[in-house]
């Protein structure tokens, strides 16, 4: 018998819960993820769970969440990097190492699992900073008159984040047709080189394709 005053006071269990279903995140899927079932792995009462998470979805969307947070780490040079131009690549670079590096994770912040987004409060405001991070490259590349104003600050982050994910989707789902003979890698730098000089008032550097793939994060 399961002693429900152990189970209660049981020490990280919300951090185990989430650590176990990210385990299983990647190994299974979502599919057969319930908090019983995670109860029971870790060996508390099934309804232990529910005293950090309402549901199943709630559980994820925290996942989702910290997830979020792992990706803000992957853009930091993207952030340190004063020329705009490459400031959006290695933002691209980061998004695209990310996706390749946790791909389940990727999948569940930004798939249609956990719809609404406003439904889930911290998950929301983690999605908004990361388009706040394309936003303030944006204007910084404006301030300095390297990106042309085509639209306001807003509009173009968007159309950076759609472009960047895009390339990073159909590297995840749809790399034999997207990179066909070619380095899929080689490939998406290419496209992101290519639609950022689109924005660009001087774009004869960041066109220039490459051979070999810049290296991310950047070499000292």
């Amino acid at each position: 018998m399961i002693n429900t005053n152990t189970s209660y006071h049981h020490g990280n269990l919300r951090q185990e819960l989430m650590a176990l279903a990210e385990q299983h995140l990647v190994n299974d899927g979502i599919g057969e993820l319930s908090l019983r079932a995670l109860a029971r792995e870790i060996g508390v009462s099934q309804t232990a769970p529910y005293r950090h998470f309402k549901d199943k979805n709630a559980l994820l969307a925290a996942l989702a969440t910290e997830g979020f947070k792992r990706f803000f780490d992957y853009c930091i040079p993207s952030e340190q990097e004063a020329r705009a131009d490459i400031s959006l690549l290695y933002f691209g670079l980061g998004y695209v190492k990310f996706a390749k590096a946790h791909t389940e994770m990727f999948h569940l912040m930004f798939g249609p699992v956990l719809q609404p987004r406003n439904e889930y409060p911290e998950l929301f405001s983690a999605g908004r900073e990361a388009i706040y991070k394309v936003r303030a490259g944006v204007e910084r590349g404006f301030k300095t008159g390297e990106l042309r104003e085509l639209d306001d600050a807003a509009s173009i982050a968007h159309t950076v984040w759609g472009a960047v994910h895009g390339v990073a989707t159909l590297m995840l789902d749809h790399a034999d047709t997207y990179g066909y003979h070619r380095d899929v890698d080689l490939q998406a730098e290419k496209s992101l080189r290519m639609m950022i000089a689109g924005l660009c008032t001087d774009p004869t550097e960041i066109s220039q394709l490459p051979t070999t793939l810049t290296p991310y994060p950047p070499e000292e």
